[in-house]
């Protein structure tokens, strides 16, 4: 194998496989590492652990076809600092040694045997699929995936959940404590419907993958157990969690007591001025008393002392006294983009915000109890 590459190319390849590549979590060794291929005029970067495999196409010079599999650590590092832009992959067929040339610097690595490297296969059909845009589905897993559980001991709530009917697409994530939801609309409704749960851990890579700065057009096809993802020269597959997502419709609440609309920055700066103290006390608990148009803050630590402080708002309806944890609502704060928000809820139910202006977005926080 002989390849000529740019310099921003090879690292474009490298990186997109990387965390894939280095994942050590699954414990199969054999899986660990990258195959470089280099075919049919085609360069090509493949990962594939058992969660999630990746394929990237990048463009280059063949002289001589091959493909060498590679486990090196050090291997991203090293060529994102080579002194040159053009760059040389060399690998003899006998040679097990990768040989890669940039500028005056050699970097010689051993290569193991590409047989033993499973290829990321590319699957043309699956029970339901549909297109959207990059930009699209990265604000859909970007605005729900935090709210997913980290305790394996409740598998389910470890993904996102993807419910497509129609030409809604939405995406929910609750660890039981809170809930997110994104809608977006399709350009076209699907034939099938398409619900799947998707690990956190590998929406987070995907999103990582996905561009914003020019909208790619993003294919979606289910099969029985993975979800495969296609945008540009970029293919993903990732394992699908089993089990059936609860029905997450019937945890949000439509019967509301009180209704405020907020300026968020400024609810947002009050809470974490409250969130000081409060974090360091037990479940980081704050107490929010709406009355006379405006938010009463108060939270407090046993050692420490009590911060008590006033946002000015807008109230409809009754008052409330409420206690929720600090945290749940600055991450709910930091996923709303208006500059009110409104917050909706009853005496010790769970509370409902939104956008004043685009609803799209839902989140739902459930109220701690406090003595």
């Amino acid at each position: 194998m002989r390849l000529k590459l740019k310099k921003e190319d090879l690292n474009k390849g490298l990186q997109a496989v990387q965390k894939v590549a280095q994942n050590k979590s699954n414990n199969i060794s054999s899986e660990n590492g990258l195959l470089i291929k280099a075919l049919h005029g085609i360069i090509e970067f493949q990962a594939n652990d058992y969660d999630m495999g990746i394929k990237i196409t990048v463009p280059g010079i063949i002289e001589e076809g091959g493909e060498a599999f590679i486990a090196n650590p050090y291997l991203m590092e090293l060529t994102r600092r080579l002194p040159s832009d053009e760059i040389e992959i060399i690998k003899e067929d006998a040679d097990t040694q990768l040989l890669i040339k940039g500028g005056k610097l050699k970097f010689e690595c051993l290569t193991m045997n590409p047989d033993d490297f499973t290829e990321v296969e590319i699957v043309e059909n699956g029970y339901a699929s549909f297109t959207t845009t990059s930009v699209v589905m990265k604000d859909l897993i970007d605005n729900t995936s935090y709210a997913c559980a980290t305790d394996v001991a409740r598998p389910i709530f470890m993904g996102t959940f993807l419910d497509v009917q129609g030409d809604q697409m939405t995406m929910v994530a609750t660890d039981t404590h809170r809930l997110a939801l994104k809608t977006a609309t399709l350009d076209a409704p699907v034939d099938n419907p398409l619900q799947a749960v998707i690990p956190s851990r590998l929406l987070s890579e995907i999103s990582r993958q996905l561009p914003t700065d020019i909208p790619e057009t993003v294919e979606i096809t289910a099969v029985r157990n993975y979800l495969a993802v296609q945008f540009g020269n970029v293919y993903i597959r990732t394992r699908l969690i089993e089990g059936e997502f609860p029905n997450y419709r019937r945890v949000i609440p439509n019967d509301f007591k009180c209704i405020v609309t907020v300026d968020r920055a400024e609810f947002t700066g009050a809470v974490e001025r409250a969130s000081i103290v409060a974090k360091d006390a037990q479940y980081n608990v704050i107490n929010f008393i709406v009355a006379d148009d405006q938010i009463k803050l108060m939270s407090q630590h046993p050692d420490y002392g009590t911060v008590e402080d006033y946002v000015p708002c807008h109230l409809e309806g009754q008052g409330l006294d409420i206690s929720f944890n600090g945290k749940f609502i600055l991450d709910i704060l930091k996923h709303c983009h208006d500059s009110e928000v409104i917050l909706k809820s009853k005496e010790n139910s769970p509370m409902l915000v939104q956008d004043k202006e685009d609803t799209s977005c839902v989140f739902v926080v459930t109220p701690m109890r406090t003595k």
